[in-house]
């Protein structure tokens, strides 16, 4: 019979403190984070494993103070230059929206202006049904061959 021992449970992480979490976002790369972290926690006792565990825990850190930081001003600062983007946008879609439809117009009054002799023969050229065949389309029969079949030979 075996007896399982219960699992203790430990923490995924480490407690880490606000002052170890201002200097990882200070530093730009582990090695500074390392050094930095030595000098002004000497007295912390943690391995350069914990200490590398805290530095991948940056952008986690990051994306905790992003919010924090982004005054309201430079959010309606952005909602601006949004809307000053769009007007510009609207004011390209709109030009070429007017090219269009001269185009359209100019294209009209061409083909209007066309002698109707002209049109009635391009409407004559074009197949209406452009899945009917004519002789010149069909395809080549199979050609009968002459030839008996080889004999199928089963083993050796």
């Amino acid at each position: 019979m075996f007896y399982y021992m219960p699992k203790t449970h430990k923490r995924k992480y480490e407690k880490i403190d606000d002052a170890e979490i201002d200097l990882v976002v200070q530093c730009n790369d582990s090695h500074e984070f390392y050094e930095r972290y030595r000098q002004v926690f000497p007295t912390k006792k943690k391995g350069i494993d914990s200490i590398s565990k805290i530095w991948k825990r940056r952008s986690e850190f990051l994306k905790k103070q992003q919010p924090a930081e982004e005054p309201l001003e430079s959010a309606i600062n952005s909602s601006r230059e949004l809307e000053s983007l769009m007007t510009e946008q609207n004011k390209i879609l709109a030009e070429l929206s007017g090219v269009m439809k001269e185009h359209l117009k100019v294209s009209r009054e061409i083909l209007a202006r066309l002698p109707k002799q002209i049109q009635k023969y391009e409407e004559h050229t074009i197949p209406k049904n452009s899945e009917t065949r004519t002789p010149e389309q069909k395809e080549p029969g199979k050609k009968t061959s002459m030839e008996k079949p080889a004999d199928i030979m089963i083993g050796s």
